[in-house]
């Protein structure tokens, strides 16, 4: 017998909300109700930080809403976006938009490299006494009761587990456990679209300090910089265009030869996604509730993907603080989807 090995701590049997998804949404939610004292539990199937740019531009009101959350601006590395342009093959340059300045003390547009947010994130939550996060757990069920919920989680060592709580938020992304155990599917028609993302570092310096969308009728392209000499390409798939073709090493040279000669560029991701854009009906079935990708898709253009999940945190953050100990009636988290859903 190991004497010294270390003891993991058994998960709580009870707690005020139960957070299921520690990426960035789930990260940022965790740490607001830390700061309200609000007894937290955060699982995650995942048990690190996946170490890949996704989300890359946040706006003014994200900034705010993670300045509510703890963060400030020595955080995170970003990049002020100052400009957006518009170009054509046709007729060149056409249009600019202004990114410059500030809005409610923040800068409009920034860029940013998604694992060094949730590095950030997460040592805010780790910070917090009241909040406890568990990896490497999944959950299997969830059953809302006339007080609040009962979850069913698989720990780490494979035990299954039920945790009571007085609510529970799922944070896991597009294809969310969450809302499928709640019944609340996505609904209507989607915005479908295949794109090509890359990433790519390598052009410290050389980097376009603005987002171009170059609007080609033949293959409509987005490219923007980001923290530590990075760079974004979008690429959109045309019809019968495979993703296998598309994610070949001298089809990602030949797409990126206008920007960078061959072998100049260290890329860091690319694949191939289909955007989406679908909502669900109601963000909440009894004392459960969903947040950013779990409730609602929507294509990353301008960051509004990430960012519409950080403002799902601030609107619910607070009301779960007060619900749990017992300043507001529940009731009040029945706004939640009210204010949020006709936005997202």
């Amino acid at each position: 017998m190991n004497i010294n090995a270390i003891v993991e701590p058994a998960l709580p049997a009870t707690i005020d909300v139960i957070v299921i998804g520690y990426g960035p949404v789930g990260a940022a939610l965790a740490a607001l109700l830390g700061r309200y004292g609000v007894s937290t539990l955060v699982i995650d199937k995942a048990t690190d930080i996946m170490m890949m740019p996704r989300a890359i531009a946040l706006d003014n009101e994200a900034l705010r809403i993670l300045q509510m959350v703890g963060l400030d601006d020595n955080s995170l590395e970003r990049i002020g976006i100052q400009q957006v342009k518009m170009h054509c093959p046709l007729v060149g340059e056409f249009g600019q938009i202004s990114a410059g300045g500030a809005k409610d003390g923040h800068p409009k547009l920034v860029t940013f490299y998604q694992p060094d947010l949730e590095k950030v994130l997460r040592a805010r939550v780790t910070a917090s006494r009241a909040v406890t996060v568990k990896l490497g757990c999944e959950l299997t069920s969830l059953e809302n009761t006339d007080d609040g919920v009962i979850a069913s989680i698989n720990d780490s060592q494979g035990q299954s587990i039920k945790v009571s709580a007085k609510f529970a938020v799922g944070a896991d992304g597009a294809s969310s456990k969450v809302r499928h155990l709640i019944s609340q599917e996505f609904e209507g028609e989607t915005y479908a679209q295949d794109w090509l993302i890359v990433d790519a570092i390598g052009r410290e310096g050389k980097a376009i300090d603005h987002i171009e969308f170059l609007c080609d009728p033949v293959r409509p392209t987005v490219h923007m910089p980001a923290p530590g000499g990075r760079e974004r390409w979008e690429f959109m798939l045309q019809p019968g265009e495979a993703r296998e073709e598309m994610e070949r090493p001298e089809k990602l040279a030949e797409l990126l030869s206008r920007w960078a000669a061959h072998g100049t560029l260290n890329i860091e991701r690319h694949a191939v996604y289909r955007f989406h854009a679908r909502c669900c009906k109601s963000f909440q079935k009894g004392r459960v509730f969903l947040a950013g990708d779990a409730a609602h898709v929507t294509p990353p253009f301008v960051g509004q993907g990430l960012v519409a999940g950080l403002r799902d945190v601030a609107n619910l953050g607070w009301k779960l603080a007060w619900a749990a100990r017992g300043l507001a009636s529940p009731a009040i988290l029945d706004s939640y989807t009210r204010e949020r859903q006709p936005h997202a």
